[in-house]
């Protein structure tokens, strides 16, 4: 009987030493393991850090527009943002300090984002609002219209146009003449609108002036056509840039479908005639001859070899 309780105190101590065995292989495995782990995340983080050093692309830095900017707006520093833009694909006339865009007026609109590039912009001499948007040499002139003159309301700045002129009958004339005057003329306003603002092609503009850019001459032709008569405006594509000569139309031709005969040209003003002078018949010189004139006392006597004496 005494010696059952130290063979259950043997099996206990047995059980105890092999419990520990136990433990402690699970501790040295799961050590092992966690070694193994932190070894391989930081082989791989190098592994993919040298990767994306390879293939990391230079970048540079471009100013972007913060906000959606309209055609004559005036760029100021809170209108930009700067970005880091891939230095392979820098868009040209790019700008990369705020400094460089003091003043500068936008041209073309420029929407949210997009890069702000020179060829969008023009400089400070040329002024602000409307004057900006003027190449040198040609002039804005506004014309009155209505939904009939204003292609119903889809004319809208930036479109081109070409204008028609409905002449009424000068005097001594019956006919009422129609022809296009001006061919793709650039609109740079509807209103008081320099830009469409993003509507799209189906959006009706209301307005009653159409201010359009033309040079001196057209300015001097538009004028005279709008005063004389009645201008109406037809909406070109943006890709038909071609001018075609048109012979205008007149009421007689237009029933008939034959060409519009040119206006007859007013006869030739004729001089005016110079008043006559009456001419004067040349005095004959008198005909030479011997005369001798002798004077005796208070006599005088004159002799004419060839006439005789006198």
């Amino acid at each position: 009987m005494a010696d059952k309780p130290d063979l259950n105190a043997a099996l206990h101590r047995a059980a105890d030493r092999k419990a520990r065995r136990t433990g402690l292989r699970a501790a040295t495995f799961l050590a092992i393991a966690l070694v193994a782990a932190v070894g391989s995340a930081v082989l791989l983080t190098r592994y993919m850090d040298a990767r994306t050093a390879a293939v990391r692309v230079p970048t540079e830095t471009v100013l972007v527009a913060a906000i959606d900017l309209p055609v004559g707006a005036e760029i100021r520093a809170e209108h930009l943002r700067a970005v880091a833009w891939p230095a392979a694909s820098r868009p040209e006339g790019g700008f990369r300090e705020a400094k460089d865009l003091e003043g500068k007026v936008v041209r073309v609109r420029v929407y949210k984002g997009e890069a702000i590039l020179q060829t969008k912009l023009t400089g400070t001499e040329s002024g602000g609002g409307l004057s900006a948007l003027l190449p040198a040499g040609m002039r804005a002139m506004a014309v009155r219209v209505n939904d009939v003159v204003g292609v119903a309301g889809f004319v809208q700045p930036g479109d081109s146009v070409d204008v028609i002129a409905t002449l009424r009958p000068e005097l001594g004339q019956s006919l009422t003449s129609s022809k296009v005057i001006l061919q793709n003329i650039k609109v740079l306003a509807v209103g008081k609108d320099l830009d469409h603002g993003g509507k799209g092609a189906d959006k009706v503009v209301p307005a009653t002036v159409a201010t359009l850019m033309v040079d001196a001459e057209q300015s001097e032709r538009l004028a005279l056509a709008a005063t004389q008569g009645k201008i109406l405006l037809t909406l070109r594509s943006g890709a038909d840039e071609g001018v075609v000569a048109t012979k205008g139309v007149n009421s007689s031709s237009l029933l008939t479908g034959a060409e519009a005969a040119p206006p007859a040209a007013p006869p030739p003003a004729r001089p005016p005639e110079r008043p006559r002078v009456a001419r004067r018949e040349p005095v004959p010189p008198p005909k030479s001859g011997e005369v001798v004139e002798i004077l005796r006392g208070d006599l005088f006597e004159r002799r004419d070899f060839n006439k005789g004496t006198k």
